[in-house]
């Protein structure tokens, strides 16, 4: 079936930036928060690899990924162009849709603390005009129209395709222009790993400068349900002061990741479809069923909270499924899944479950750190160093030194956590189409 679509030419860009020039105009954006973007195959002009450039803004795929996983329902799609359309009075800030979308299309406004992007131009074509980015295009690089697209129309070196349908035609680069015919006989070789090291730096969307209150806040959930649980099952007191001054310390660490604070009750409206919502939604119903079971003293009501604490800690791991691991590791050491047992063996003294989680966490963390050694990253041998003394030295103490109290063999487990799950955001990234053009080039240069 036909539908609205751009269509673009490989061959023909060069680069110039108009299209994102005319889209700034045309919606008024500020210029260093562009919604359409140039994005450059081979910055380093390197004269035996091909330069070329993909310009590109939202592609309002027809399994828009933004639209499913907002939490708080920003995102529409206009049954009458295709447009995938951001409702600004809708959106709460959280970015979450920055790390669904490859395309980088949903962007982070500082200033209004809420997402924006391209909307096609929804209202000019509407009324059968083009959109902006495509009549300011001097070249004939960027068209608009009606198009039913093959699956060969999405596939071409260096774009992201991950089977979400983007509404764009692509006419890939020509072998002709791959590779340009230039003798220079003085020139001196270059090594794959000299061109490399000229490579431009991609910024990564994760970062800890970033994700520091993720890291307190996943581990606070898995802390209370953890605690929460080894109450439940073995009828041990739990504090309800201690454990609600951590419930709002967690509630408060959320708070800091999200742009509209007086909006995080919309975080709840995609439980059909949202990780985001069901994290929170579990995590609320967990935190307020456990307060009631401790003032009800309700084996019903405590059961139910861990039933809920368990789908928090599953919606949390859930929610990375779009991050670009450095390692390819699916099941790793930082999952909250796994830091949640960890905690439970230790408040309950389980002295089997303990040995049995610590040594799967080690063996995990160990395998971890050697992947990435073979792929030639950062292992931060210091932070690694005490990573593995905060697996390995509680252990020891409790069989040396029984007399060390649970606080202090659980400060030592919890300085260990930290470094793991924040070593989890620096080791990941989010697939985007500059990444991606990065990677194609790095293929290039080892072939040369």
């Amino acid at each position: 079936m036909e539908k609205n679509v751009f269509l673009f030419d490989t061959n023909k860009c060069v680069g110039c930036m108009a299209c994102v020039a005319g889209c700034t105009i045309e919606n008024g954006t500020e210029t260093l928060l562009n919604w359409r973007v140039v994005n450059t195959h081979n910055k380093i002009k390197h004269p035996g690899l091909p330069v070329f450039h993909f310009s590109l803004a939202c592609n309002h795929c027809e399994d828009a990924p933004c639209m499913e996983n907002c939490p708080a329902l920003a995102y529409t799609r206009d049954p009458k162009t295709g447009a995938i359309i951001h409702h600004a009075e809708a959106c709460i800030g959280c970015t979450y849709c920055t790390w669904a979308c490859p395309y980088d299309a949903p962007k982070f406004n500082p200033n209004t603390k809420i997402v924006e992007k391209c909307n096609f131009c929804v209202d000019r074509i509407s009324e059968g005009r083009k959109p902006a980015c495509v009549e300011a295009c001097p070249v004939g690089a960027l068209d608009f129209g009606q198009r039913e697209i093959r699956t060969e129309d999405r596939i071409t070196p260096g774009f992201v395709n991950v089977g979400i349908k983007p509404s764009i035609v692509l006419n890939p680069l020509r072998e002709a222009q791959r590779k340009p015919q230039i003798e220079n006989l003085d020139a001196s070789a270059i090594s794959p790993d000299q061109m490399q090291a000229y490579l431009p730096d991609v910024p990564s969307k994760i970062s800890l400068k970033k994700e520091w209150t993720l890291v307190l806040f996943t581990l606070s959930v898995a802390g209370l349900v953890a605690w929460q649980a080894v109450g439940s099952l073995y009828q041990m007191p739990v504090e309800p002061l201690w454990f609600m001054l951590l419930a709002v310390m967690a509630i408060v660490l959320t708070s800091f990741h999200v742009g509209k604070k007086l909006r995080m009750w919309r975080f709840i409206l995609n439980l059909k479809n949202s990780w985001l919502s069901r994290e929170i939604f579990s995590f609320s119903a967990f935190l307020g069923l456990s307060v009631l079971s401790f003032y009800t003293a309700s084996d019903m009501l405590a059961y139910l909270s861990v039933c809920f604490g368990i789908a928090s800690i599953i919606s949390v791991d859930m929610l990375y499924q779009f991050l670009k691991r450095k390692d390819h590791m699916l099941f790793h050491s930082a999952m909250v899944s796994i830091t949640v047992l960890l905690f439970f063996a230790w408040i309950s003294g389980n002295i089997i479950l303990i040995s049995f989680i610590s040594l799967m966490k080690l063996v995990l963390y160990i395998g971890r750190k050697v992947k990435l050694h073979q792929q030639k990253q950062n292992i931060l041998p210091l932070f690694s160093g005490l990573r593995i003394v905060g697996i390995c030295l509680p252990i020891v103490l409790i069989f040396i030194a029984p007399q060390f109290s649970i606080f202090t063999v659980l400060s030592i487990i919890l300085v260990g956590e930290i470094i793991d799950r924040s070593e989890f955001y620096y080791e990941s990234d989010i697939l985007t189409p500059q990444s991606e053009l990065t990677k194609f080039m790095e293929k290039e240069i080892r072939k040369q």
